[in-house]
């Protein structure tokens, strides 16, 4: 009878992963950063957060919508 929590729990968790916020490339230049629910205070701290590691800051070029969930950052000085 202890499954089902298991099993829910684990089911929770990974229809929340989906939705969130995740870095999908990055490189001293720039990062692409996807976001699901289209959330862009946090698309932009976790660019802020992959361009800090290279003492730059992240601007964005390239804002999601409908079609593409991805926004695109460039790291400057």
């Amino acid at each position: 009878m202890r499954i089902k929590p298991c099993i829910s729990a684990s089911l929770a968790c990974l229809v929340l992963a989906g939705c969130a916020t995740n870095v999908v490339s990055s490189n001293p230049r720039s990062v692409v950063v996807e976001s699901q629910l289209m959330d862009a205070s946090k698309a932009q701290a976790a660019a802020d957060a992959e361009c800090a590691e290279h003492g730059r800051y992240a601007r964005m070029t390239s804002k999601a919508d409908y079609w593409d969930r991805n926004y695109v950052f460039e790291c400057v000085e």
